[in-house]
């Protein structure tokens, strides 16, 4: 049995006769993660496989933030993999099967590992495999994986929230572009002599759009003015944020789109990081708020958050943040994905999270550890929903979102 997997930067391919695609690596190469230059595998400079093991294992060691949940016994994986890394020191230098057999190794040691940032850019093309399935890539994403050989769903297409909700559901609709990947969608779903405003966007870069103020045909700006002001807006009787799909992005959003709905800091998380090289040396927690912003007003309507498989990173920290700060919110929808672990800005300023492993490997890993309130973990776990229901495919080719339904049926009962 096996899966050919090619790196995409663009789109998303099938690429197997299962359906199973790479989704993940689009997915953060666009919220969060930094280019690597790629070299041939054939173009390796380290003084030896060995040195690359140690590097690795010793990288790890330090700098991975979820030891305190892993199940992977890290010390079992020096005892295994070591001989085997020394072994290729002592075959051929130019062998090329060996670099293969490195990389190999890497994902066997990884692909486990609960951290679903976890990335590991390889420094050429490799080929290796995983549950029985061949793969070929310039990296290696265990989360992405899991979830491809776990049966996920393909993801909602995007003309359901671009095209099919603003047409059938929503008056007054609104939509805002940089006629790049960035597009929000708003407006005002009636129902029942309701008014619920529900607002969708792909991305958490709500801030950077806002203040760069584009000079697009549909600017993003007015659109985010028209919500704020409908927040304020005491005919509306509830709110829809749909955040299904949505991979994440910029942790000041919390503040820019949630802080305008409260007066007074909420306390919804906790974060710590490494404060030294041992596998569990970590800072206290230190609880995480939302932050009121200027003018804003406390917003009392009940609220749906819609998320489902593909709600990663600050999707799944705003639903959070939404559910611990208002007593009449829900989530509504599929189990999210389960990669609530920050990346830095700038990771020199903390002990853990990514690393070169000798010129072979850099690893792409987060560099905070988040739980909420209650101090419980959804890495590799995800978030259950309050309300569950699956994604229809069938029921939207006649125009009709259950999700949504699900959501505006909870909105028009309170």
């Amino acid at each position: 049995m096996h899966m050919r997997i090619n790196k995409y930067l663009g789109g998303i391919r099938n690429i197997s006769r299962f359906g199973i695609a790479l989704l993940l690596m689009v997915i953060f190469t666009t919220s969060c993660r930094k280019e690597v230059e790629r070299e041939r595998l054939t173009g390796y400079y380290g003084k030896s496989y060995t040195e690359v093991f140690e590097a690795f294992w010793n990288g790890m060691n330090t700098n991975y933030v979820f030891w305190d949940i892993e199940t992977v016994n890290w010390d079992n994986m020096y005892k295994t993999y070591k001989p085997r890394f020394e072994y290729l020191d002592q075959l051929p230098k130019n062998d090329p099967q060996s670099a293969q057999k490195a990389a190999q190794y890497l994902v066997d040691m990884t692909k486990d590992l609960a951290d679903s940032h976890l990335d590991i850019s390889f420094n050429g093309l490799a080929t290796y495999v995983v549950s029985g399935y061949q793969i070929q890539g310039y990296d290696f994403q265990a989360s992405s994986i899991r979830h491809q050989l776990r049966g996920d769903r393909m993801p909602i297409p995007g003309k359901v929230q671009q095209e099919i909700i603003p047409k059938y559901y929503l008056t007054n609709a609104r939509v805002g572009t940089d006629q790049g990947s960035f597009r929000i969608n708003m407006g005002i779903i009636p129902r029942n002599n309701k008014k619920l405003l529900y607002l969708n966007f792909n991305s958490f870069q709500l801030l950077s759009q806002y203040v760069s103020n584009n000079t697009t045909s549909t600017p993003v700006k007015p659109v985010l003015d028209e919500f704020f002001r409908y927040t304020k807006d005491p005919s509306v009787d509830g709110l829809v944020l749909d955040l299904r799909g949505n991979p994440g992005g910029n942790v000041v959003d919390l503040d820019f789109l949630i802080g305008r709905l409260i007066t007074s800091p909420s306390y919804f998380s906790n974060t710590r990081t490494k404060n030294g090289n041992g596998r569990l040396d970590f800072t206290p927690w230190v609880k995480g708020y939302v932050h009121p912003q200027p003018g804003s007003t406390n917003f009392t309507k009940p609220i749906v958050v819609l998320v489902d498989q593909y709600s990663v990173s600050m999707s799944e920290m705003t639903s959070l943040a939404v559910k611990h700060t208002f007593p009449n919110a829900r989530l509504v929808g599929e189990q999210t994905w389960g990669g609530t672990g920050q990346i830095p800005f700038n990771d020199t300023r903390y002990l853990g999270g990514q690393f070169v492993a000798a010129n072979f490997v850099k690893v792409y890993t987060a560099g905070v550890e988040f739980r909420d309130k209650n101090l419980v973990s959804y890495e590799n776990k995800g978030i259950v929903p309050d309300i569950k229901i699956a994604y229809d495919p069938e029921a939207i080719k006649s125009n009709i979102d259950v999700q949504l339904e699900k959501g505006i049926e909870y909105l028009i009962s309170k």
